[in-house]
């Protein structure tokens, strides 16, 4: 009996050695494996770090900035030597989805038109140009000057009231009608389009046949505070996802508002692009 369990420990030894060696390769390979998922996911989580978001610009500071970057090419000057007219208060600057376009539609050089494709709008800046006087062309002799002709006034085509136009009146292209008017005592600010008056409502009461000024229209609130808007998000001619959220805020056409997914509590924010409608930044 004796010599059973000596023949059973010897042939046993060799199968336990070889065992507990698997078992080691295991443990160190299991062990390599962790190692590795670990540097993985401390370099992908290294490489990827949280992006600050950057303040946003004032369109009012962007309109400034790109008219004074603007004369000071087409001048040939610094743009240190370019100064502007305060902005009206009462007329708010939108933000421009695409790249400001200007230029100096009447003979006085000092009054810059800067206009946007998206959504349409369009602003008229006074500058000024230290170090540089408007050219004024020396008297002609008096029997030369009895010959010459006077030009006949400039004139332009702009938008004027059809009807009253009452202050908070929704206004839309049946209210105007597009005539050419004599441009020698017009104001700078008249509108010329009547796309501008998209989404837009009279800020004071306008006389049947007075031309429209940017500071007699303003956007309309097209969102309110606590109404659930239509939030798109993607291209409209592709892929393109749409949901009903909680909006945060009052907004007019164009203005970035604050949003809430009621479902996920989750706060976003939108652009106002219509009534009720509001796209995804």
């Amino acid at each position: 009996m004796h010599t059973d369990r000596q023949n059973f420990h010897t042939l046993m030894t060799p199968f336990l050695q070889g065992l507990c060696v698997c078992l080691d390769v295991l443990m160190v390979r299991a062990m390599g494996w962790g190692l590795l998922v670990c540097l993985l996911g401390t370099s992908s989580f290294a490489a990827n770090p949280a992006k600050p978001q950057g303040t946003p610009i004032a369109a009012s500071e962007v309109l400034q900035t790109s008219v004074q970057k603007w004369v000071a090419q087409t001048r040939k000057v610094s743009p240190e030597q370019v100064s502007l007219a305060p902005l009206d208060n009462r007329v708010k600057v939108r933000a421009c989805d695409q790249a400001l376009r200007m230029d100096v539609p009447f003979s006085n050089a000092e009054t810059v038109r800067v206009r946007c494709a998206q959504p349409v709008w369009q602003q008229f800046v006074r500058v000024s140009v230290a170090g540089q006087t408007p050219e004024i062309p020396p008297p002609a002799p008096a029997e030369v000057a009895t010959q010459v002709k006077v030009p006949a006034p400039a004139k332009r085509w702009v938008l004027v009231a059809k009807v009253p136009l009452q202050r908070g009146m929704m206004l839309n292209e049946t209210h105007v009608s597009r005539e050419e008017v004599d441009t020698s005592n017009m104001p700078v600010n008249v509108l010329e389009h009547a796309s501008e008056l998209l989404h837009a409502e009279a800020v004071r009461d306008v006389r049947p046949g007075t031309p429209l000024r940017s500071q007699d229209i303003r956007p309309m609130v097209l969102v309110k505070r606590g109404q659930m808007v239509l939030l798109s998000v993607g291209q409209a001619q592709g892929f393109q996802i749409s949901a009903r959220v909680e909006a945060l805020q009052d907004g007019r056409f164009g203005d970035q508002i604050k949003l809430k997914n009621r479902d996920s509590g989750r706060e976003l924010s939108g652009r106002v692009q219509g009534p009720n409608q509001v796209v995804g930044l």
